[in-house]
């Protein structure tokens, strides 16, 4: 009877071991840090980021009005993100103007610069790149129409 308790415990033993090990070497491949503590590793964004390249054109509120092209990295349906060859300030309002593919007319809003990143490449004529975060301030209902309605169409990012 003992012999039969000795040999169960031992086997309990055994998979108590060998599961501590497995949830340490489960453990060992995770990120640690103080963010942890408030991100639970999920998606922060409320929308959706899909990567399309769009053309864009758009002017600087505060300088004359002068219209820069450019192209989207992803866009999403409050923001987007601009790819340019200017450091832009931050909270820096912007007027623009999506050239959505299948619509005639131009998707019309009003942004503003939420972050700015610049890339460690540069482009082949050697000018710095930046990322640019532009959130949609003002957007007309014709306008959100059209742009989610191409959202729509994408496969998400």
């Amino acid at each position: 009877m003992y012999l039969a308790y000795t040999v169960t415990l031992a086997i309990l033993i055994l998979i108590l071991i060998f599961l501590w090990k497995e949830e340490r070497r489960f453990r060992k491949g995770m990120p640690r840090g103080l963010a942890s503590k408030y991100w639970i590793l999920r998606e922060r964004r409320r929308f959706v980021r899909f990567d399309k390249e769009i053309k864009i054109n758009y002017t600087l509120r505060q300088d004359t009005p002068k219209l820069h092209t450019s192209k989207t990295a992803n866009i999403s349906r409050k923001g987007l993100c601009l790819l340019t060859y200017e450091k832009l300030k931050h909270k820096t309002y912007l007027d623009l103007e999506l050239e959505v593919p299948g619509f005639s007319k131009p998707v019309t809003s009003t942004g503003q610069v939420a972050w700015i990143k610049e890339l460690k490449s540069h482009d082949s004529q050697g000018r710095r790149l930046f990322y640019v975060g532009i959130r949609f301030l003002k957007i007309n209902p014709e306008s959100e129409a059209m742009l989610l309605t191409h959202l729509n169409t994408l496969p998400p990012r």
